[in-house]
């Protein structure tokens, strides 16, 4: 069965393309859904740099793809000739999308697990976001793999969309849930409403890098409920 969602007004962080399947589920359970994107995705206007980095690798190399959005962009170069790895189900499902076979999705859909879980040695290529976390690419080295980064995309803070109708919400009676699935995310919304009236709210948060960060800004007393998924912003900061 899912879960209750006592909740009647849901905050939703995430770039709008990526909530609109969540928007649609809380609706349809009742839900009053304000939309505030606090990130947003640029792709990278010099694609030369991602080029000749996919372009060097061998065939028993790895490119590693950790989001839909670096999925997208891998979409944008001739076939890799390197074997591709994919984060979790969601980021293989876009590469197959694009016609990209992918040789490994590790069972923990996370930069840490893909990092821990990779099989064999050699090189590896991140291709990932300008905000993107050391923890993957410190863990693969200290495997003994050679590690390769270059960005894939970009990512931007900054709350846009219906401040005031959160800050309401915040200070109403009514019951809100803000999700949050990155620290960027965290910080674009942080950006735009004060610390102390973000935690009035339930946080819905995904990962254990977004719950430290929710941790460290706003305090050990903020009501938070973690959720398991393979969201865009799950391996940058």
């Amino acid at each position: 069965m899912p879960e209750p969602r006592p909740e009647t007004i849901a905050v939703l962080t995430r770039a709008r393309r990526e909530a609109d399947e969540l928007a649609r589920e809380l609706r349809a359970d009742g839900v009053r859904v304000i939309e505030l994107p606090c990130v947003r995705i640029e792709p990278v206007v010099d694609l030369s740099p991602l080029a000749a980095a996919v372009g060097a690798l061998a065939a028993d190399d790895w490119l590693v793809v950790t989001s839909r959005y670096g999925a997208d962009a891998i979409a944008r170069l001739p076939q890799p000739r390197a074997r591709v790895a994919a984060v979790g189900p969601s980021t293989a499902a876009r590469l197959a999308e694009h016609g990209i076979a992918v040789a490994f999705v590790p069972e923990t859909a996370t930069g840490i697990g893909l990092a821990r879980e990779l099989p064999g040695d050699g090189a590896v290529l991140l291709a990932r976001s300008d905000r993107a976390l050391d923890d993957a690419p410190r863990i693969l080295r200290e495997r003994g793999f050679t590690v390769h980064e270059v960005v894939a995309y970009r990512t931007r803070t900054g709350a846009e969309g219906d401040v005031a109708g959160v800050r309401a919400a915040l200070s109403s009676r009514e019951r809100v849930a803000i999700h949050l699935e990155s620290p960027s995310a965290l910080e674009g919304l942080l950006g735009a409403i004060e610390p102390e009236l973000v935690a009035r709210a339930k946080l819905v948060v995904s990962g254990p890098t977004t719950l430290a960060a929710v941790r460290e800004r706003l305090g050990p007393h903020v009501t938070i409920r973690t959720r398991d998924e393979e969201a865009s912003h799950v391996t940058h900061r």
